[in-house]
């Protein structure tokens, strides 16, 4: 198995953790998997989350096979799943000779539960897929509470959402996965004064808050340098907006950041009609949102339809930055 394999001698050993495998196999399947990942968004859930698991699947078996051929001990393929580490490791053992000698085999009873607990972790994947699904953030619109490359889960699909929920959707024209504020649901009617929220004729209470302070740096993976309050600020100085905690009136509080006066800081009013909701960006003045019309790049009113789900917390941070590991969502 250390030659170039067929794609049926890959995908069948894949499913037997007892032998030995190949660069080309492991390189072949964490393609796949790469590649399906990426298209997942585009297909229905039906669809993507049992090819996705499938193939991770199939990836796990693959490390362990890999693991075993260049010398190392099992446990060494869980820690290919760990963030950052796992790729890190993944990249070793894709360079890494294969050993003339590898260790003793594991018990059978460890070794079935090794590929019991892999495939459990498809599994789970896929049912996950049906009632969560994962979104990652690129830009900052909803800073402080979400920051780019925050990676999250979304659902599950079929409960309505509630006033101040964070929520994934599908922009109404474009498709594009949109993270946002829930400020009004049917019925509702939102506008903004002077930067306040004025709900179904009562304005939101706003207290202020610690400036919101962040390096002015472009940092990956946004493509753009924060906006600041205090423009204009000098490459990785402090960029400061202004901070207040906003609390709706069923008692969901969480900060908004404020540059200053904005022209989306007086629009509407807005009656949101049946079947739709009415969202905002956290960072209020660096977010295209509901205030804005779907034909200038907004979202307008958002079809509940396009609902993936609801955000409570962040899996982790694509950056790496450990402070947002498991951390809840406002």
């Amino acid at each position: 198995m250390n030659g170039t394999p067929s794609t049926a001698q890959a995908l069948a050993g894949s499913l037997d953790w007892t032998g030995r495998s190949g660069r080309v196999a492991l390189l072949l399947s964490s393609v796949a998997l790469f590649s399906a990942v990426l298209v997942s968004s585009r297909l229905a859930a039906i669809v993507a989350f049992p090819l996705v698991g499938g193939l991770l699947l199939i990836n796990l078996g693959q490390l362990r096979r890999r693991v075993r051929d260049v010398g190392w001990r099992g446990g060494w393929v869980w820690a290919t799943q760990v963030p950052l580490l796992g790729i890190i490791v993944q990249i070793v053992l894709l360079f890494r000779a294969s050993a003339a000698q590898v260790h003793s085999a594991e018990p059978p009873v460890l070794r079935k539960l090794g590929f019991a607990l892999a495939v459990g972790v498809a599994l789970l994947f896929v049912a996950r897929g049906f009632l969560f699904a994962p979104f990652w953030l690129p830009a900052g619109s909803m800073k402080p509470a979400l920051m780019p490359g925050d990676a999250v889960f979304a659902g599950p699909r079929f409960v309505v959402p509630m006033h101040g929920d964070v929520v994934v959707f599908r922009h109404p024209v474009n498709g594009t996965d949109f993270i946002k504020r829930v400020i009004a649901l049917e019925g509702d009617t939102v506008e903004l004064r002077d930067g306040v929220v004025i709900l179904n004729g009562a304005a939101l209470s706003q207290e202020d808050a610690p400036d919101f302070v962040e390096p002015n740096v472009r940092s990956w993976p946004s493509v753009s340098y924060p906006r600041c309050a205090n423009a204009p600020t000098a490459l990785g100085a402090d960029c400061i907006k202004s901070t207040v905690m906003e609390t709706l009136p069923n008692g969901r509080s969480y900060p908004v950041l404020d540059l200053g006066e904005m022209p989306t800081d007086n629009t509407g009013p807005f009656t949101v009609p049946e079947g739709h909701m009415f969202v905002l960006g956290d960072n209020r003045d660096n977010s295209l949102d509901s205030r804005m019309a779907q034909t200038v790049g907004g979202v307008g009113f958002v079809p509940l339809d396009n609902l993936h789900g609801r955000v409570a917390w962040i899996a982790f941070s694509l950056t790496g930055d450990m402070s947002r590991l498991l951390k809840t969502v406002p």
